[in-house]
């Protein structure tokens, strides 16, 4: 089943959910952290995660929420622990590695307005998320969002769809395991191998 956002008018919520979700596909290819939780406490991994460097936890259930309440632009890079994700916000960034982030976020701004003017997608042209059993669409406007405010790092790229109900682009991905995996958006095609 296809989810769609249900305020389109919140793109920052729109933003929010589309980044929770990609934190769901990237971890698929983290394995979870040995040992046992302690009785009454949330498993990161499974029902939580946990954001580095705070160790923060947050419910899967309320990560959109925490993302929103974020002070600036974050980025979101997964560690090679289920669930547990390196959160770098703007705003404590100084020197070369504000230059270097801010360079980040302007540069998906540009690759998204170049996409729009060819593509002719819109603010409110819907663009499909499909993996592993999950179906979203978004506004082009919440995933330009996505992009300047919660950049989730994985290897992302968007095409257009022709004459397709589910919407008038894909956002196409590719996991950090080089994997294929179900739905859509896998930009990974038969046979293809990885860079040795």
């Amino acid at each position: 089943m296809t989810a769609i956002a249900s305020n389109p008018d919140d793109v920052r919520s729109q933003a929010a959910r589309l980044a929770a979700a990609l934190l769901r596909f990237e971890q698929a290819a983290a394995h979870l952290a040995p040992g046992s939780t302690p009785l009454g406490t949330l498993r990161v991994g499974t029902e939580a995660y946990r954001f580095l460097p705070s160790w923060r936890t947050v419910p899967r259930e309320e990560v959109e929420r925490f993302l929103v309440a974020l002070p600036s632009p974050a980025f979101l890079a997964l560690t090679t622990s289920r669930g547990v994700i390196a959160l770098t916000l703007l705003h404590e960034l100084s020197g070369e590695r504000r230059q270097g982030a801010e360079k980040t976020l302007s540069n998906y701004a540009a690759g998204l307005d170049n996409l729009s003017a060819r593509s002719g997608l819109g603010p409110a042209s819907p663009v499909l998320l499909e993996f592993d059993g999950e179906s979203h669409v978004f506004s082009f406007a919440a995933v330009r969002e996505w992009t300047q405010q919660f950049p989730v790092q994985v290897a992302w790229n968007i095409r257009p769809l022709t004459g397709d109900a589910a919407g008038e682009a894909c956002l196409m991905l590719i996991r950090s395991d080089g994997r294929e995996f179900p739905g859509r958006s896998c930009m990974l095609g038969p046979g293809f191998r990885p860079r040795q």
